[in-house]
């Protein structure tokens, strides 16, 4: 009798150990909608209310700015957004 209940007491125990992974996201959160709403002919100081700051910014390139989404799902990557601004002048001159 002892043994038919220690079975399910020592199956609770072990599943409680086990690992548990986080869903890890980095970079910016962009939407679609978002996204849609930069306009070539912009300002950085636009783009900047509308997306936040870029996640990467060149010393070399000034007039680019790119924005990252990864998102990790139990250690996998899931899903990746590249969005690159190009700036002329201090205007959004091409989205890629």
């Amino acid at each position: 009798m002892k043994k038919l209940f220690l079975i399910p007491v020592l199956v609770t125990l072990l599943s409680a150990c086990a690992t548990y992974k986080p869903v890890i996201q980095q970079g910016n959160a962009l939407d679609k909608s978002t996204v849609a709403r930069v306009k070539i002919g912009m300002s950085k100081s636009q783009v900047l209310t509308t997306l936040g700051s870029p996640l990467m910014q060149d010393d070399f390139r000034a007039n680019r700015w790119d924005y990252l989404y990864y998102s990790n799902d139990n250690g996998i990557k899931s899903e990746q957004k590249n969005l690159i601004l190009n700036f002329s002048n201090g205007l959004v001159s091409k989205i890629n």
